[in-house]
């Protein structure tokens, strides 16, 4: 018989779900990115930057202006 599941084995199980469906996220961003930029870049480094900025979006002027999100770290990717 196996022992039960603990709480806190299910919140390593979540937190490790929500990160793999992040990871998973990213690289569909950066492998769409990929495709895109293969046959529109001059170099290397053109190609690698269209690639590194996938995940970026752009900011509208409502979210600018919005005293709430005036401030806000925009580029998730610093906090990693």
């Amino acid at each position: 018989m196996s022992d039960p599941i603990t709480p806190e084995e299910l919140m390593r199980l979540r937190d490790n779900c929500l990160q793999q469906l992040r990871d998973d996220e990213l690289y569909q961003l950066r492998n769409d990115a990929k495709l895109r930029a293969v046959n529109n870049t001059q170099s290397f480094d053109e190609f690698k930057d269209i690639v590194d900025a996938a995940h970026l979006q752009p900011i509208s002027k409502q979210d600018k202006a919005n005293a709430s999100t005036k401030n806000r770290l925009w580029n998730s990717a610093v906090r990693e």
